[in-house]
Parts: structure tokens; C-alpha cells; sequence
């Protein structure tokens, strides 16, 4: 296997010269890159990126931990922090869980890996206890262990969290304002003629990914003057499968509302389908709006309006702070708030 010496005999030049080049770093002619690059090619020089990060203290890998890659939304987030690293010349590792004692192991195995910084993505572990004050305990037990972690870790890692969990110790933090998005939505129904709004979410506690929707529906629903009934609130897990079968009980009725606010596009989905098995008409007999902007908003019949939640702005944003944090370390927490957007399909009608 060539080496850097090999590499600067060929090339005439000392192995400081080969390294600029390599690094670019430095300056040097191009006619003396060239002839650098040319004997790199010819002895298919690989540099030692193992000896290298030992030289630097750096591995050129950030961390990315994720609960539920198969969420379109996230596997988006994930794409946006790719391509930003690739900008900054890093590379990134995944680590994943199905519940908060797979997703810390994730994390202890990536900070093993001694990676640059590490980004942490929304958690959505699923429980088999289907209940809010589980799924709340759930987070709290994640979050709480993460920030054992960093507080026993390397002071110098930077740690950026997708969320509103509170965490001590972390550099950055990428805020998305689910409560706005969700009174984003039923303003939209409301401006749309709707008075009797429903709405189908995950159940929650007052905070996180679902307890801020739920918050900002009914704030707005109350702010409006539009009173929400028992009947149209209805209870569902995230998963699309599960939600079209509480669907095809909920459409079963005859006394139904005139939109329904759905507080993910998986829900949505879902409850699309259970209309079209039950013979209801939507946006016709009933409007439906979802909630994050994932791809599973464009590949549905009609086509779901939607609160995009922006997910390839907070996968490159969280990515940018932690290339801020690395060179330029501070103990202060930098924060970013990405803004919501309404997208218009074909699901909500004007009454």
C-alpha cells in the first residue's frame, strides 16, 4: 500500500508539499498540485484517516441519532443534515432505536466511534402501552439518561437537539413551533367556511411533537369561537395502518363534522383511505388537513393539505450549528426556530 513519503518521491516534492495538497491547505502552485495528484492517481494513494483523526483529535463524523427512520419526515431531516456536512467535509453515522434503552445505546455506541458532534432528532419510540402519561415517561427517561451522558462526557462535544425537551449541556438546539403549525391549520379550515373542526391525534402530555398540536388546535378553536365536541375528538396511534382502522369506526357515523385537523400526515393518510372504503367523499362530505409536509402528503388521492413542518431546513440547520460549535466553541446554546408553511392540495374544500 502506497504512503505519503511514496507519494512525494514520485512527485519530487517533500511529504509537507504532498499533505497541503491532499489537505488543501497551504499554498502551491498548480503545475506542483498537478504533478502531486498525478503520482496519487498512479500509486492509488489512499490517505490514513485513522492516523490522521489521532493527529487531530477529530474523526470528520457527526452523529445523528433517530428513532423512526422510516418516518418519511425523518429519513428528510437525515438528507438535509447529509448534504450540509458534505458542504463542511464530513461524513455522517446513524444510530437507531426502538425505545429509549436502543436509542441511549445508540448514542453511547456513536460517541465510542468518537464522533465530531451529535445531532439528536425528535424522539418517537413506540410503546405497547398506548397512553399518554407513558409516552410522556417514556421521553422524560430518553432525554433525562442523554443528559447523564453529556454531563459525563467530553465537555468539547457538541450535542444539538431537534425538540423542546429540556437538556443541560447541549450546544444548539433546533426548535420547531408545532403550536403555531397546528393553529396554522385550523385557521386555514376556519378561513376555508368550517365551524365544526375535529381533530385526530396521538395521545400526549402537554408538551413534545404531539402535546403542542393538540395545544395549538384547541387554543385556536377556543380563540375562534368554534366549540369542539366529545365526539370529534378522536384518539389514534401515529401509525398509518392503525389509523385507518379507527377511521373506518369513526366514518361508520352519520353525524360527522366538516373537517377534521389530522396532527400528522400519517394519521391523515389514514383516515383518507377509511373515507374511501366508507364511501365519504373528501374534501366533499369532509375536508382533511395533516400536519408535517412528510412525502406522504404527495402521494395520495386528493392530494393532503398540510402544515409543512420544513424538515430538510432543520436537518441543514442543525448541521450548521454544530459546524459553528466546532469552530467556534462557546458555552452558550444556540438556538433556531424554523417557520411553518401551509401547503395547499386538494383535500380541503370552501364551504
Amino acid at each position: 500500500m502506497a504512503t505519503l513519503d511514496d507519494v512525494a518521491r514520485l512527485s519530487q516534492v517533500s511529504a509537507m508539499t504532498v499533505s497541503r495538497v491532499i489537505n488543501n491547505k497551504g499554498s502551491v502552485s498548480e503545475a506542483t498540485q498537478q504533478r502531486v495528484m498525478d503520482a496519487v492517481n498512479q500509486l492509488n494513494y489512499r490517505p490514513n484517516l485513522v492516523a490522521r483523526g489521532l493527529a487531530t483529535c477529530r474523526t470528520n463524523s457527526i452523529g445523528v441519532v433517530v428513532s423512526r427512520l422510516e418516518n418519511p419526515n425523518y429519513a428528510v431531516m437525515v438528507a438535509g443534515i447529509n448534504r450540509k456536512a458534505a458542504e463542511y467535509g464530513y461524513d455522517i453515522l446513524l444510530g437507531n432505536g426502538e425505545d429509549p434503552a436502543g436509542l441511549i445505546q445508540s448514542v453511547n455506541t456513536l460517541l465510542n466511534k468518537q464522533v465530531d458532534g451529535l445531532i439528536i432528532l425528535p424522539e418517537e419510540t413506540r410503546d405497547t402501552e398506548e397512553s399518554g402519561s407513558r409516552k410522556k415517561r417514556s421521553s422524560l427517561n430518553f432525554y433525562g439518561q442523554l443528559q447523564q451522558l453529556i454531563a459525563k462526557g467530553d465537555a468539547r462535544l457538541p450535542v444539538v437537539l431537534v425538540g423542546d425537551f429540556q437538556v443541560e449541556g447541549i450546544a444548539g438546539r433546533i426548535g420547531v413551533d408545532y403550536y403555531e403549525g397546528a393553529r396554522m391549520a385550523v385557521r386555514c379550515l376556519y378561513e376555508k367556511g368550517h365551524r365544526r373542526i375535529g381533530i385526530v391525534a396521538h395521545e400526549a402530555g402537554q408538551v413534545g411533537i404531539w402535546g403542542e398540536r393538540q395545544r395549538g388546535f384547541f387554543d385556536a378553536m377556543r380563540e375562534l369561537g368554534c366549540p369542539v365536541r366529545d365526539e370529534d375528538v378522536i384518539s389514534c396511534p401515529e401509525a398509518m395502518e392503525a389509523a385507518m382502522q379507527v377511521g373506518l369506526r369513526f366514518f361508520a357515523g352519520e353525524d360527522l363534522p366538516t373537517a377534521l385537523y389530522c396532527s400528522n400526515d400519517e394519521i391523515a393518510l389514514g383516515f383518507l383511505n377509511a373515507a374511501t372504503q366508507r364511501g365519504v367523499r373528501v374534501p366533499e362530505q369532509v375536508s382533511l388537513i395533516g400536519h408535517d409536509g412528510s412525502l406522504y402528503s404527495e402521494v395520495c388521492y386528493p392530494r393532503l393539505t398540510t402544515v409543512s413542518i420544513s424538515p430538510l431546513q432543520i436537518g441543514a440547520a442543525s448541521m450548521e450549528i454544530i459546524a459553528e460549535c466546532l469552530n467556534d466553541p462557546s458555552d452558550q446554546v444556540r438556538e433556531r426556530t424554523i417557520k411553518q408553511e401551509l401547503i395547499d392540495g386538494n383535500s380541503v374544500i370552501q364551504r
